[in-house]
């Protein structure tokens, strides 16, 4: 499968899960748990629980105790029996568990979980060749039940993320999967052991940005002091030797761009080769100049990078394994738009994000409408800041952009000759604004809908030279396509009313036309 470039936001999320270890505890393995069945010569009934037992668990593993309602409630609905043990002792899915919560910080997650070090040595001790299972007992009791609890923690820690209000200011608005972490727990225990090794989301993207943070966990300790280009100097180029083109180079092989330093200080082949690999990965320029965009870059810290990193894993986890299948992914920070057909890459193009001041925002939907020669529905914020203050300039305004004002009611256009748009400076204007279809709408010939809260769509666009430039980001929120056309063409090409001939003449029409796709596109 084509590799997708890592994406990296902005925002770095933080994660906290309280952990308290007792110093009595023994030292946690180095090795991954394995549970192995010796012959069985007596079997037991699957031990219960009460609630007495189950409330003095709590009271002596207090760091726990904001799982205690769940976790009550979860073995009152099973009548109180042990599920991490069968008739012959503790199950196989308790060792995979464990190993699972012993490689969180692979996954990005902090890994301290409270008494880990406690559930290992029990494990150690039931799973052993020496103890004799006999059914529930003390040790077996606190084992069922610090797993469930862990269970339980490691589920909110992964699963949560971050709270609503905190998710809204990072315009982060994909909706998150649904989890009953009771149920979760139960088919894990049925699907056998083998299901808490891909309990974590299986998109590429996500193993991606673990990949890379594979990396960057290899040099966070490093030092990492601010590279700057002399005042009089554009950008380093090849054939440039200095102190400062062996600490790019030093730094480009750190971070994996730059396999071998052939000649330490001089700007070589080798080291363009690698500044243009980093500028790629990077969204920037790829010249293979180092100029200040590239030192920008260089002087992020592993450690900031890293946080970026794990903020994007947990995102992913969040959405689990919903992104599998065919679907169309929006990769803001890389200006790009993938066409992913059964989890492979089909095709991709360049797109053109929100600016700084009106930034796209980040929700998932399904794409179930193609509106060709569309009208542009200028948005009131547009009207007041933008239109209005044009329109006490210049009466021309709407004419010559082919506008038109209209009732809200009733959709009907109004004759607006005359008027003193001055009056709606500061106050609201009761009206719409609508550009009509043609060569300079600002939706160009097509946009694709997905109705949302948000009023985000993609679209043409007529001002195509900006999709040469690196940085796009220059809309009011939607999202510009640079080959409309053959999303148009793509989405529609199970339907045979809709051939190219169609298609392309229907982009030139003077009034809108609606498709509604038979099946939407997530």
């Amino acid at each position: 499968m084509p590799r997708f470039q890592s994406v990296v936001f902005t925002a770095v999320c933080s994660f906290l899960l309280a952990a308290c270890q007792e110093e009595s505890e023994a030292p946690r393995p180095e090795a991954p748990i394995a549970v192995t069945a010796d012959t069985i010569i007596a079997t037991f009934p699957v031990p219960t629980l009460d609630t007495s037992e189950i409330n003095a668990f709590f009271e002596t593993h207090a760091t726990l105790l904001p799982f205690a309602g769940a976790v009550a409630d979860y073995y009152a609905a099973g009548d109180g029996k042990y599920v991490w043990f069968n008739t012959t002792g503790v199950k196989e899915q308790a060792g995979f568990f464990l190993n699972l919560l012993r490689n969180l910080s692979t996954e990005g997650i902090d890994d301290t979980l409270a008494y880990s070090r406690r559930s290992d040595s029990l494990l150690q001790i039931i799973a052993g060749a020496g103890y004799s299972y006999s059914g529930g007992d003390a040790q077996t009791a606190e084992l069922e039940l610090l797993l469930t609890s862990q269970f339980f923690a490691y589920s909110d820690r992964v699963y949560s993320g971050l709270n609503e209000n905190t998710s809204r200011s990072l315009a982060w608005y994909i909706r998150r999967k649904h989890l009953t972490l009771s149920e979760l727990l139960d088919t894990l225990l049925e699907q056998g052991p083998e299901a808490f090794v891909s309990v974590l989301p299986l998109h590429p993207q996500y193993h991606l940005l673990k990949e890379a943070s594979s990396q960057l966990l290899r040099i966070q300790d490093a030092e990492w002091p601010v590279l700057s280009l002399p005042e009089d100097v554009r950008y380093l180029q090849a054939g440039d030797s200095s102190e400062l083109v062996a600490a790019v180079q030093y730094r480009l092989h750190l971070l994996g761009d730059q396999d071998s330093i052939v000649q330490l200080g001089v700007f070589d082949t080798v080291t363009a080769l690698a500044v243009r690999h980093f500028q790629q990965r990077h969204g920037l320029s790829v010249d293979g100049h180092a100029g200040p965009f590239l030192f920008r870059e260089l002087n992020i810290s592993p450690a900031t990078r890293l946080q970026q990193l794990y903020a994007n894993m947990e995102r992913y986890r969040w959405l689990g394994n919903s992104m599998q299948g065919s679907y169309l992914l929006a990769n803001i920070p890389e200006f790009k738009l993938y066409v992913i057909e059964e989890d492979t890459l089909a095709w991709d193009m360049n797109i053109i994000v929100g600016k700084a001041s009106t930034g796209t925002i980040i929700f998932n939907d399904e794409l179930e409408q193609v509106v060709f020669s569309p009208y542009w529905i200028v948005p009131s914020s547009i009207i007041r800041n933008e239109i209005i203050p044009a329109m006490i300039k210049d009466k021309s305004y709407l004419q010559r952009n082919n506008m038109e004002v209209y009732h809200l009611q009733n959709r009907q256009t109004i004759a607006h000759a005359g008027w003193d748009w001055s009056q709606w400076a500061k106050s609201g204007f009761p009206y719409g604004i609508r550009q009509r279809p043609g060569a300079g709408n600002a939706l160009g010939r097509v946009k694709f809908l997905f109705p949302n809260q948000y009023y985000i769509y993609f679209h043409d666009t007529p001002t195509r030279d900006l999709f040469s430039r690196t940085q796009r980001t220059f809309s009011h929120g939607c999202i510009r396509l640079s080959e409309p056309a053959r999303l148009a063409k793509y989405l529609l090409r199970n339907d045979s009313t809709w051939n190219r001939a169609a298609i392309d003449s229907a982009m030139y029409l003077q009034q809108s036309t609606y498709v509604q796709l038979s099946t939407p596109v997530p």
